[in-house]
């Protein structure tokens, strides 16, 4: 796992380092300007050029350190400065002043060009804001990093990509698209979530102090360092719980399946499908590795008398799984509400459940157990009564106020998945455009679904069933790219793929 910090929480924690650890400043700088050269020099050697591209505050002083240590290196180093030296203070001129009239300065577009004029071969220092930055970019920085953009180079960010918000991930104005980040101390929201990740390529974090009596919190990004726990050789089904997926409707049958066959990949001892009557057939066929129960229906999906067989199908099982292909009826409402309200075991709910859940929000103050909702942004929209484009301003804190306020795990869905209760945040970055089709979500439900019930002895609690799954599904995707491609691989691939990661993880 990779501890992930807010820029003002970065900013405490160099403050402990300095006033606290009695780490001078300096130091620090010196030290962040190790990792650069540590990643710079370890992949190019002293072959190929280097260019310091240093703004006048300390990411600045940062590129200037990392410059001076390459130059000692015997790499052909050359500093520009976007701006005048007269404006460089504290850490960041004394680390400028070993290179003094030698820094190049871009003072206008004409020196900007110039100098940008032929780096197609060379390494690019990008120091020119870092997490700082508290206004979109325009004017000189602006040109000058178009022109980087369009130079070729390779581009190694110091800290972040210049010109991302280090909170959101958005970018101000323009942004450099970093080949690699090297970030200090813990990484950023910023380098995962979109557009930000986009300008981050390959994050390195390199250590510059310690942080001994500093709460990091408990925000971070997922490696591949999760791990399933292996079945001990005296178990049976029993000790791997029980679990019910109540899903499907007519014409939706398929969402109830992918969801089903997932959760019996995901580690669940024994799997009932609760569906409507008319459709226990398909089910018992499909999946006889599973079982069914019909529920209450009316044309095609369940009925508002739904609820007596929900009371009976729900009266012994560790987890639920709902909401993949149920449909909008008012009997899917009360069955629900029913749900939510009773029963207080671990639930995921995803899909129709939580557009019914989106038109009363206030039943989940009602609910009862470990509550995991999963929306894509559009659903989540709905959910927390917010604009999609404000919510894709700052998702990350949407997401935690939402699931702090309402007492659940929010998973939000997307090429970097959130995964909050409010306390504690997680950053899933494994997973491929080929998962954006109808499906995913399905076969992701059923997958943390399985793991609440019985991924490991006595199942996971929802924040973590929601981590590994998200996870496995991510990394399930990758494969069935992999084998098949992006553009052809389907839901269904993704689910065949799960065993294969499951496998792996398995200690």
């Amino acid at each position: 796992m990779i501890p992930v910090l807010f820029k003002q929480q970065m900013r405490e924690l160099d403050a402990h380092m300095s006033n606290v650890l009695h780490i001078p400043p300096l130091l620090l700088m010196e030290n962040a300007a190790f990792g650069l050269t540590t990643a710079i020099f370890d992949r190019f050697g002293a072959e190929k050029k280097i260019i310091a591209l240093c703004g006048t505050g300390n990411n600045g002083g940062d590129g200037f350190a990392a410059a001076r240590q390459l130059a000692a290196k015997g790499c052909d180093v050359k500093a520009l400065l976007v701006g005048e030296t007269k404006d460089l203070h504290g850490d960041a001129a004394v680390n400028a002043a070993y290179f003094g009239s030698h820094i190049i300065q871009i003072t206008d577009e004409a020196s900007a060009k110039t100098q940008f004029a032929d780096i197609i071969n060379c390494v690019v220092i990008d120091a020119l804001f870092g997490i700082g930055l508290a206004r979109d970019i325009g004017g000189l920085y602006a040109t000058v990093i178009s022109l980087l953009n369009q130079s070729g180079a390779y581009v190694v960010a110091c800290d972040i990509a210049s010109g991302i918000d280090a909170d959101t991930g958005a970018v101000r104005g323009i942004a450099v698209r970093a080949d690699e980040t090297v970030t200090f101390g813990c990484a950023k929201p910023g380098h995962y979530l979109f557009p930000g990740r986009e300008h981050t390529g390959i994050l390195s974090v390199k250590e510059i102090g310690i942080s001994d009596g500093f709460d990091i919190g408990k925000m971070y990004a997922v490696t591949n360092s999760l791990r399933l726990p292996a079945r001990a050789a005296d178990t049976h089904k029993g000790s791997f719980g029980r679990l019910a997926c109540v899903v499907g409707s007519q014409g939706m049958a398929g969402a109830g399946l992918l969801c089903t066959g997932a959760a019996l990949r995901a580690g669940a001892g024994l799997v009932t499908a609760g569906v409507p009557s008319g459709l226990q057939s398909i089910f018992s066929a499909r999946l006889p590795d599973s079982m069914t129960y019909a529920l209450d229906e009316f044309s095609g999906s369940l009925s508002e008398n739904c609820t007596h067989g929900l009371e009976k199908l729900l009266s012994n099982i560790t987890a639920l799984a709902a909401g993949p292909g149920l449909s909008a009826g008012s009997g899917v409402a009360a069955a629900v509400r029913y749900m939510l309200a009773h029963h207080d075991i671990r639930k995921v709910f995803d899909a129709d459940a939580l557009n019914i859940i989106a038109q009363d929000k206030d039943i989940l103050q009602k609910a009862v157990g470990d509550i995991v909702l999963t929306p894509h942004p559009a659903e989540f929209s709905r959910l927390c009564g917010l604009d999609l484009a404000e919510i894709q301003k700052d998702p990350l804190r949407k997401a935690q106020e939402f699931a702090k306020e309402f007492g659940v795990t929010l998973l939000l869905k997307g090429a970097t998945t959130i995964v909050t209760n409010g306390e504690k945040t997680a950053f899933v970055t494994a997973g491929t455009p080929g998962m954006a089709r109808g499906g995913s979500g399905d076969v992701l439900t059923g997958v943390i679904g399985g793991l609440m019930c019985g991924g490991q002895q006595g199942g996971m609690n929802g924040f973590d069933a929601a981590v590994y799954g998200a996870a496995i599904c991510g990394k399930a995707g990758e494969a069935a790219a992999r084998n098949l491609g992006a553009l052809s691989m389907t839901a269904s691939d993704t689910l065949a793929h799960i065993a294969a990661v499951t496998k792996e993880m398995m200690v």
